[in-house]
């Protein structure tokens, strides 16, 4: 099976129109994207899941094929999350998210604790102050002047400029599919999904590092937790997943060796040797074939 097999899904969520991945049967795998990405890069590295869980990835408002937000903090979008749950009917998921959206799968166990099974971070922000210095001088830039970038990236050969700096967060790029980078640069002819990017890093981080951190409340996440991290990570420093896993009163740590901060895409072989033992086998029963911290 293949993007193009899936068959389009949108749904109305708190006003707003999402785009979204819904395939499989099974327990319920929940997968949040994180900033400048969008539901379809989760394909086909959810594929592989397919087989024994119900797969479900949504679009954040915002984010190219959904309509534009102007909230863009985590408990807005930890709301919304929780809405478009109710709206699908599903009341469990075991809930995995990637950069941002690591930290607001977090924050959504916190906030709907009896909902989220198992938790799964990956690259995850939030979990502590330091990151890149790029993004703090990003997160500086006047909105006026970040509207001209935003247009110029809008020119013909913006879109191919963005696809470019997203390779540069890739270890092997080469080994992408066509389909990911005509998806990236689709989503790089969108106002509404670069000014929405935009407006994440600069609401998200700030002269001291990054403003939203779960860091301090992670002891109260009671239910089985994962932190994946690659160790080439640019963003995020890799001690922060480290960190967070002992943190976690169940939680784990799985280091994925040649991977960049987009180790779902980099490197989804290596991801899925952690996350398919700790989503499909018994807790007890995986205690051998699950990361250790």
């Amino acid at each position: 099976m293949g993007m193009s097999d899936i068959p389009a899904r949108r749904v109305i969520v708190q006003g707003f129109s999402t785009y979204y991945l819904d395939v499989g049967e099974g327990p319920v795998v929940l997968l949040v994207h994180g900033n400048a990405s969008s539901a379809r890069d989760w394909w086909p590295f959810a594929e592989a899941l397919t087989t024994t869980n119900r797969v479900v990835a949504l679009s954040l408002p915002g984010y190219g094929e959904t309509s534009p937000v102007g909230d863009v903090r985590p408990g807005r979008f930890v709301s919304f999350i929780a809405a478009f749950l109710d709206e699908l009917g599903i009341d469990h998921v075991m809930a995995v998210g990637h950069s941002y959206g690591g930290l607001l799968v977090a924050e959504l166990a916190l906030a709907h604790p009896r909902r989220v099974t198992r938790l799964v971070m990956i690259d995850s922000a939030g979990l502590g102050r330091a990151v890149n210095p790029l993004l703090v001088v990003e997160s500086l830039i006047p909105v006026p002047v970040a509207e001209v970038l935003i247009t110029a990236l809008l020119l013909p050969g913006g879109a191919a400029l963005r696809a470019l700096g997203g390779a540069l967060q890739l270890q092997r790029p080469w080994r992408l599919p066509k389909s990911f980078w005509v998806r990236q640069l689709r989503l790089g002819h969108s106002r509404t999904f670069l000014r929405t990017s935009f407006d994440a890093v600069r609401n998200g981080v700030g002269l001291r590092g990054q403003r939203f951190d779960v860091d301090a409340r992670l002891g109260e996440i009671h239910v089985p937790a994962l932190v994946v991290w690659g160790a080439l990570d640019q963003l995020f420093p890799v001690w922060q997943g480290v960190l967070a896993a002992r943190k976690l009163p169940r939680g784990r740590f799985g280091l994925i060796i040649s991977a960049s901060h987009i180790s779902f895409i980099d490197s989804p072989a290596e991801v899925m040797n952690f996350l398919g033992p700790f989503i499909r086998d018994d807790l007890v029963e995986a205690e051998d074939a699950a990361p250790a911290r």
